[in-house]
């Protein structure tokens, strides 16, 4: 079932910027993964546990309708922004796409048992924001340089876990990700909630679908004290 409990995700490890959050296809019912950059050094990856307690688990250090103490890797740099989307491939493999601080957008992959680990090819270079895309293996990145172009980064499925990128030419305006101002609907819905929308982080609302509880939209954003906070509610038309 819905409720209208708003979760804070990773209280004690200080988070930058906008998260991103999927619906993976791990346990019973399709956990959720929220990727975030760590404030100083690395990122950091949560998972919600969808599963309901009745529903055959293995063990977990996470119960039922609770989110992760988190994972962090990718230590020894700083990142401005992170994607994370459920691959296909692998199979089922996480897909991390994270910027950096030098504007080097790196393409990062999860497997079982072996954990996050980093291509050795990078997605772009001279990056200032971006959006990612996953279709059956195929990753579509959208990209705005520092210098306002814009183009395409494509990687199809093949030779995983490797990728090459190709540049396309892309669209201006196509990969704003982060809702700056949200619309009516989020705005009644976090209001109604008890959320009061001057306190949610400018540019740090994002909204994702699931299948939960018979379809839910995912509302994640920052409050005014830097905490990552999830709402789950009944899917809205967008």
């Amino acid at each position: 079932m819905h409720s209208n409990i708003v979760a804070t995700v990773g209280v004690e490890h200080p988070t930058y910027g906008a998260p991103s959050l999927v619906q993976g296809v791990y346990g019973a019912r399709g956990n959720l993964e929220l990727a975030a950059c760590d404030v100083t050094d690395g990122l950091w990856v949560f998972w919600y546990n969808s599963d309901l307690a009745d529903d055959s688990l293995e063990p977990s250090d996470v119960g039922p309708g609770a989110w992760s103490a988190g994972l962090r890797f990718a230590m020894g740099q700083r990142y401005m922004d992170a994607v994370i989307l459920q691959g296909t491939l692998g199979p089922d493999d996480l897909e991390v796409l994270a910027l950096d601080a030098n504007a080097v957008l790196q393409s990062w992959y999860w497997s079982a048992p072996h954990g996050f680990q980093r291509r050795t090819t990078d997605a772009a270079t001279d990056v200032a924001s971006f959006a990612a895309e996953h279709d059956e293996g195929t990753l579509t990145v959208q990209v705005e340089t520092r210098h306002g172009a814009h183009h395409l980064a494509v990687s199809g499925p093949s030779p995983y876990p490797e990728r090459q990128w190709q540049q396309r030419p892309g669209e201006r305006g196509r990969n704003a990700r982060a809702t700056t101002t949200p619309d009516a609907a989020v705005c009644a819905v976090l209001t109604a909630s008890g959320i009061s929308i001057p306190e949610v982080a400018p540019g740090t609302i994002r909204a994702a679908d699931s299948n939960r509880c018979g379809g839910t939209t995912e509302l994640t954003w920052r409050d005014a004290a830097g905490r990552i906070r999830h709402l789950g509610v009944p899917q809205l038309a967008r």
